[in-house]
């Protein structure tokens, strides 16, 4: 019998999986051109804060790439073409990597440092 804290990790990594399948629909719909950039990028945003520290590795880094791009919008209505177009290329960059850990954490930390600017934390 699994005792609470098994049930809770259980439950946590579920979410994290619905969560992750969520933002992946809606990256889905940006390369295809069936929804807005900025809409869906909100909702990616949205679902990668709700568990942005279930997995940290990956959901944390969703949501500082997410919010960067839709704050970008928001604050350049003038560069909106360009940062969309960027959407675009990041959700697709993403659905290409299938469940490569590697590949995923590399995506990550070259979108968070290299594509949006965030400075890295020291000794890394």
């Amino acid at each position: 019998m699994p005792n609470r804290t098994e049930e809770r990790e259980g439950t946590e990594n579920e979410q994290s999986q619905v969560a992750r399948r969520r933002i992946e629909d809606d990256m889905r719909l940006i390369v295809s051109g069936k929804a807005d950039p900025y809409e869906a990028g909100l909702r990616i945003w949205q679902e990668a804060l709700s568990q942005h520290l279930d997995p940290p590795d990956l959901m944390h880094p969703t949501w500082l790439i997410w919010g960067a791009l839709t704050d970008w919008v928001e604050e350049h209505p003038d560069e909106s073409e360009r940062v969309h177009a960027l959407m675009r290329r990041a959700s697709q960059e993403w659905l290409l990597l299938a469940d490569d850990e590697g590949a995923q954490r590399a995506y990550l930390e070259r979108w968070v440092y290299e594509e949006l600017g965030y400075e890295r934390p020291r000794g890394r």
